[in-house]
């Protein structure tokens, strides 16, 4: 028979380890995005809103906070609205076709791979769009691997929504890559 001291120990050893494994899932999911994009720092953050509609919040992170192109980088979209995965590949569709980003055939290609490859999320979770410099694209959300897109040109025209020549809201994409204006 256990006594009532021995209850209070099983009890604090079972918070401790529950909080051990907090902290270390949480340690996890920071080392995805330090592995992927090593000595990484904030380039810069944008909101995005649809009329006076808040969809998401973005953060562009880069080694040390310069973004070039050629090297990693991670863009991180916080969603303040419940998003379902058949909006999201609705939406990128419909920004791939607006900015061109390649023929119809092969937008229309991509979107079994997108739609295997997007999740929904919910209201408050993030997803990181981890770019590397080979030009593969790893989605994850809360610091856990969902997909990697090993198609360059799908995952240049994802990326290119936000940070391409031919974005919707320039301020916006200002913001995001830290430029002054």
């Amino acid at each position: 028979m256990v006594g009532l001291k021995g209850v209070m120990m099983i009890r604090r050893v079972v918070a401790m380890v529950i909080a051990l494994l907090i902290m270390g899932l949480q340690v996890a999911q920071a080392d995805m995005l330090a592995r992927m994009v090593p000595d990484y720092g904030l380039v810069g953050e944008a909101r995005f809103k649809v009329m006076f509609f808040k969809i998401y919040d973005a953060a562009l992170f880069a080694p040390g906070g310069t973004y070039q192109a050629d090297a990693p980088y991670a863009l991180r979209l916080t969603y303040l609205i419940n998003a379902k995965k058949d909006r999201i590949v609705d939406q990128t569709v419909k920004e791939m076709r607006r900015m061109k980003a390649s023929s119809e055939a092969q937008i229309e290609a991509w979107i079994p791979v997108m739609e295997q490859a997007f999740i929904s999320m919910p209201k408050g979770s993030y997803a990181d769009f981890i770019h590397t410099p080979d030009g593969r694209l790893t989605l994850a959300a809360k610091g856990k691997r969902i997909s990697v897109i090993e198609d360059t040109a799908l995952a240049q025209a994802i990326m290119d929504i936000w940070l391409g020549p031919k974005v919707r809201d320039r301020r916006f994409q200002d913001q995001l890559m830290g430029r002054k204006k």
